[in-house]
């Protein structure tokens, strides 16, 4: 059962990403939570610079909306696929273009007695940048 308590933690923390939810953060963020990843110019710690952190996030995406995939649990640890679609509001250092992405990648997060201690996570880069017209789509020869 704790395993599915984990997924449950894991998938509504999540939901910051689209919401932007702070509260949420007060609810299951360890208050030495741990967050990563490659995009981030630095790692973030503590709950005062994620709740930072996402203060400045809705000027990002603004309308985005997280979906979970897949999920994998075991032990303290849940792995979430995910997708992300948003209108592209200037986020990943471009100017805004108005155009619908959709952005996916990976989480892990380490659960600690019901908070969420740490997120690592990647994300498909090539993707975003391909969709916004950046670079080449694959040839379908």
């Amino acid at each position: 059962m704790e395993l599915e308590k984990n997924k449950a933690i894991a998938r509504r923390y999540n939901q910051i990403w689209s919401k932007g939810d702070l509260s949420i953060i007060d609810e299951l963020a360890s208050p030495e939570i741990t967050v990563y990843f490659p995009a981030m110019p630095k790692v973030i710690k503590g709950i005062a610079a994620l709740k930072e952190y996402f203060r400045r996030y809705p000027s990002l995406f603004g309308d985005g909306d997280i979906k979970v995939e897949e999920e994998i649990a075991e032990g303290d640890k849940v792995v979430l696929r995910w997708s992300f679609s948003f209108t592209h509001l200037g986020a990943l250092g471009i100017p805004a273009t108005g155009k619908r992405l959709k952005w996916t990648g990976i989480s892990i997060y380490h659960i600690v007695g019901d908070k969420v201690a740490d997120e690592r996570g990647e994300e498909d880069y090539y993707g975003a940048f391909r969709d916004l017209g950046l670079l080449p789509k694959p040839s379908t020869q």
